[in-house]
């Protein structure tokens, strides 16, 4: 029987967990059983074959339990099939133009080599005024980042395709 695959992902206001299902839908799709599932619900990696764990970006840092799952499970990850993918930039164009290539924190480098994932890569983020607090707020007009949804649902839907 084929290993089920995993789609941890690690969300702050929600854009990176729609991110998610829609990879989990993607994968549906190709015939796949897939668990979508927030990184502080997983329990275990028993089932899965493959794992794809996705993070929001925030002052280019992975949300903290996203790291976390990710050097706790190490060296079962680095038996697995495994990609990853972090979401955040904002404004319009390539998220890795945007990013200068930046694809996951330096602070996570030894252990994403020690996994040596299938495939890397950054989407656009969703900045929403709405669902910001004031310091939030206060940063982003200090910054001058722009607003809006930057996730472009057919790279995403493209890259999805290509996950064994």
């Amino acid at each position: 029987m084929e290993k089920k695959i995993l789609m941890a992902y690690a969300s702050k206001k929600g854009a990176t967990a729609e991110i998610a299902t829609k990879i989990g839908d993607v994968l549906r799709q190709k015939g796949s059983q897939v668990d979508v599932l927030s990184v502080d619900k997983v329990k275990t990696l028993t089932p899965y074959g493959t794992v794809v764990l996705g993070s929001a970006v925030y002052f280019g840092f992975w949300r903290k339990e996203a790291a976390k799952f990710l050097n706790e499970n190490e060296k079962q990850l680095s038996e697995l099939s495994v990609w990853l993918f972090s979401s955040g930039p904002t404004g319009a164009g390539d998220p890795l133009e945007l990013m200068k290539g930046w694809r996951f924190p330096e602070s996570l480098r030894s252990v994403i080599e020690q996994i040596q994932p299938c495939g890397i890569t950054c989407f656009g983020g969703k900045m929403d005024l709405k669902t910001m607090n004031f310091f939030e707020k206060m940063i982003i007009n200090k910054f001058n980042s722009p607003i809006g949804d930057f996730r472009n649902w057919k790279t995403i839907t493209s890259w999805a395709e290509v996950i064994c």
